[in-house]
């Protein structure tokens, strides 16, 4: 925004008519140096507290939901290696008594 600057300078110049350097230099660094899009409120920013709220709240509620798979596929991954060796000793055994039968 170049209009800015010199609209400064401009109320710059009535203020130090009005009020003095010192004051119009005081009152200046306390306005904006951009146009109002860039300045953020209190209200903005407890906007964004909030929406960071909820943000880490779902991260939150994620993180336990992947914990809960972790544990389910913990608990399948046993389940599946105990039944392989179950099924393999078993065949083993069967296996084992085909042969003496046999031989």
């Amino acid at each position: 925004m170049p209009a800015v600057e010199p609209a400064r300078h401009a109320l710059y110049s009535v203020l130090e008519d009005m009020l003095g350097s010192e004051h119009a230099e005081t009152l200046m660094t306390h306005l904006p140096r951009h146009g109002s899009d860039d300045v953020a409120t209190r209200a903005d920013i407890g906007t964004l507290e909030a929406r960071f709220d909820q943000i880490e709240t779902r991260f939150d509620r994620m993180e336990t939901r992947f914990d809960r798979i972790e544990e389910r596929m913990d608990r399948m991954q046993r389940f599946y290696v105990a039944t392989t060796v179950g099924s393999m000793t078993a065949l083993t055994a069967i296996f084992s008594l085909v042969v003496s039968f046999l031989g």
